[in-house]
């Protein structure tokens, strides 16, 4: 998953590791495995019951000398809803004992690769939804989850053949074009991938998780302007791809769990309506549930009825006042609403209920920020960088709130950790380079330093942080010509891109350069920093 617009998305089914594709260690005529009944306590009393049932049905047609068919339906169905009510082991288990039954069905390969790929095992799942295509080479979902699969294991050409023979079979498949872009991005064909990304978006405008290839593919292909656009974009709605049989799964369950389900899918699809009534159906079934009540607040604020879901929130934290994620949600609807101080209170019970949850605790150092209170936000954001050294926008955040109170020499060595541990992060180096050129304290500056940092950047795309930043170390190293020159680019990339916030600082800092003096403020001040 991002500070300023969280939606907590819980996904059925995952995709991850990289690993080699090997064959399905169990075939067909392996002896197969007992399937044992897990523990049903704490299950809805209809759960529980229809699981003993569709147990009692599998065992059954094993010694009624059923035919092959109907002991695969048995087991299968079996199951179905140990899956859906998220007993993955015993599935399985069902699962084998169905496609032993009754290899020709599609349905138990297919079943069997979701499950295998969400454990990650992902060459059990290629093989498995390879026999699928075998059996059906025109089902659409197999070859989509194929290529996923594929892609995921660094085999971006086999993954595009797959999403190609899926685009032949549905030309207007958002999910098909949304692979083969990523395809063509792993292979660094960002011309394709950008081409293949932006019909995706215009089929499916809400699979805002497409922005960010598209934005890396824009990068590539040296447009940082529109790079930066889809970036701002992005979001967590992915490409729908019509699944019957996953479908069928979903609904099997009458229980708070599998109407649960079905939403976070749809939510996760940016289908917020479709996501808001199946929570709905869950809550009639448990109206005392907490993440219901949560999930269904989420779906609401998506869909911009802010009432709705602060009633949500507020009955989830009613029922479970230790719900971390209802306060940061309900932070967050304040935040929208300008109450900051009321957001404050709500974070601040998050991190109080969860010291590590570090969503919750950026949130609180983000928003004292934006109540001036920059030295209190100073711990949250140095806690989250101990705990979680990899999240780069905290070590970020304290670099710039360093900045802007002025406490250089702890900017300065606050920013060269942070490059040590994220080199790659032009941010973090772009504002090093801005506290070694402009800082008032002479003892901090160092211009020869400054512009060895950027020798890395000569090859980057023009932006204006790159241009101004430029400026900044030439004008310090006294190479005032060269100073000019980019502020002025700086300049007319800020009008190009609509940055007009910036114009009067890079126009102040131009006439400094034009008149042969050095930049001595690293950033525009910021507006209400009190400390």
């Amino acid at each position: 998953m991002i500070p300023s617009a969280r939606v907590a998305l819980i996904a059925l089914l995952l995709a991850g590791c990289t690993v080699s594709p090997v064959a399905d260690p169990s075939p067909l005529d392996a002896p197969l495995q007992p399937v044992v009944l897990p523990d049903l306590d704490g299950l809805a009393p209809s759960v529980a019951r229809q699981l003993r049932a569709r147990y009692d049905a599998a065992q059954g047609a094993d010694t009624a000398n059923a035919s092959g068919s109907e002991r695969a339906e048995a087991w299968g169905q079996l199951g179905m809803v140990l899956q859906a009510a998220g007993f993955v082991t015993p599935a399985e288990s069902a699962y084998r004992h169905a496609r032993a039954a009754d290899p020709e069905d599609l349905r138990w390969f297919y079943y069997l690769a979701h499950i295998q790929q969400v454990t990650g095992r992902r060459g059990e799942a290629i093989a498995n939804f390879e026999r699928a295509l075998e059996i059906d080479p025109e089902h659409l979902p197999s070859l989509v989850w194929l290529g996923e699969m594929l892609l995921d294991q660094g085999a971006p050409g086999d993954a595009a053949a797959a999403y190609e023979r899926a685009l032949a079979l549905a030309p207007a498949s958002a999910a098909a074009l949304a692979g083969l872009g990523r395809a063509a991005l792993a292979q660094q064909d960002a011309e394709s991938a950008a081409a293949y990304l932006e019909r995706a978006l215009r089929l499916e405008p809400g699979a805002t998780s497409l922005h960010y290839s598209l934005g890396m593919a824009y990068r590539d292909l040296g447009d940082p302007e529109r790079a930066a656009q889809h970036l701002a974009q992005h979001g967590e709605g992915a490409p729908a791809l019509p699944d019957p049989l996953l479908q069928a799964q979903t609904g099997l369950l009458d229980s708070g769990l599998a109407h649960e389900r079905r939403g976070m899918r749809a939510l996760a699809a940016g289908r917020f309506d479709e996501a808001a009534a199946a929570f709905r159906e869950g809550l009639a079934l448990a109206p005392d549930d907490a993440t219901l009540h949560h999930r269904l607040g989420v779906a609401l604020m998506e869909s911009g009825d802010v009432r709705g879901a602060g009633a949500q929130f507020e009955e989830a934290l009613r029922l479970a006042p230790d719900f971390a994620e209802a306060h940061l949600s309900l932070g967050d609807l304040h935040v929208q609403g300008n109450r900051f101080a009321e957001a404050l209170q709500s974070y601040e019970a998050a991190v109080m209920h969860r010291p590590d949850y570090l969503d919750a605790r950026f949130a609180v150092a983000d928003t004292l920020n934006r109540m001036g209170r920059l030295t209190d936000a100073l711990p949250h954001l140095e806690r989250i960088t101990v705990v979680d050294p990899a999240m780069a926008d905290a070590w970020m955040a304290r670099g710039v709130s360093l900045v802007q109170l002025a406490r250089y020499r702890e900017a300065r060595d606050w920013l060269t950790r942070a490059r040590e541990i994220h080199p790659d992060d032009t941010r973090i180096l772009f504002l090093l380079v801005r506290v070694l050129a402009a800082a008032p304290d002479g003892g901090v500056r160092d211009g020869a330093r400054a512009l060895a940092l950027l020798e890395t950047q000569r090859n980057a795309p023009a932006s204006m942080e790159l241009f101004e930043t430029l400026a900044m170390a030439f004008a310090e190293a006294g190479r005032f010509g060269e100073a000019v020159d980019f502020q002025r680019r700086a300049i007319a990339v800020a009008q190009q891109t609509g940055q007009t916030w910036a114009a009067p600082y890079l126009a102040e800092n131009l006439a400094r350069y034009e008149s042969g003096q050095p930049c001595r403020t690293p950033l525009p001040p910021a507006a209400g920093a009190t400390g």
